[in-house]
């Protein structure tokens, strides 16, 4: 299992930080989808990987690829 974060929209338009233990990224994304929230695959990292774009870059969309 690993722990994973990702930038999400609930039905309200509002932006939330989520995190999680998965067995992989795609479990994680399916039961954000799952449960109403709107998900980028692209803004869902291992938390150690989200940390370090938040802290380290401008989180511009080619910081998440």
């Amino acid at each position: 299992m690993k722990l994973y974060k990702a930038i999400v929209k609930d039905m309200d338009g509002n932006i939330k930080i989520i995190q999680s233990e998965y067995p992989n990224k795609s479990a994680f994304i399916h039961d954000l989808r799952r449960n109403g929230y709107k998900v980028n695959p692209k803004k869902v990292k291992e938390a150690s990987e989200f940390d370090r774009i938040l802290d380290k870059t401008n989180a511009h969309l080619w910081d998440w690829e």
